[in-house]
C-alpha cells in the first residue's frame, strides 16, 4: 500500500534499504489524482522490493521546497538515501515501470 507520510518521517523513509519512491503531490491535482491508482498497482507489483510514499505539499511543505519542486506530481527515486531520478508530471505505467526496472 502507498503510504502518507510527514516531512518528519521523510528521512527515515528514504532511507530504507531498496528502492524507495516518494510522490509530492496535492488534492487539487489532477495529473496526481490519475497518477494514484497507477503507483497503487506498481505498489502491489513490485511488493517489497520498491516502497511507494507521497506526501501532501499542502500539509507538508518543508521537503518539498527544500526540493524546490514546482510542479506537481513529482516522483523522486531514491537508493540508500541519495535521489538517484526524478519524473515530473504524469508519466503512464510502463514508462514508470522501465524507470523501476533500471534501479532496482
Amino acid at each position: 500500500m502507498v503510504i502518507d507520510i510527514k516531512d518528519q518521517m521523510f528521512q527515515d523513509t528514504i532511507g530504507q534499504e531498496g528502492l524507495v519512491i516518494i510522490e509530492f503531490w496535492a488534492p487539487w491535482c489532477s495529473y496526481c489524482k490519475l497518477l494514484a491508482p497507477i503507483l497503487e498497482e506498481l505498489d502491489h507489483q513490485y511488493g517489497d522490493t520498491v516502497k511507494i510514499a507521497k506526501i501532501n505539499v499542502e500539509t507538508e511543505s518543508v521537503v518539498s521546497t527544500e526540493l524546490n519542486v514546482q510542479s506537481l506530481p513529482a516522483l523522486f527515486f531514491y537508493k540508500n538515501g541519495s535521489v538517484v531520478g526524478t519524473v515530473t508530471g504524469f508519466v503512464p505505467k510502463n514508462t514508470l515501470e522501465e524507470a523501476i526496472n533500471q534501479l532496482i
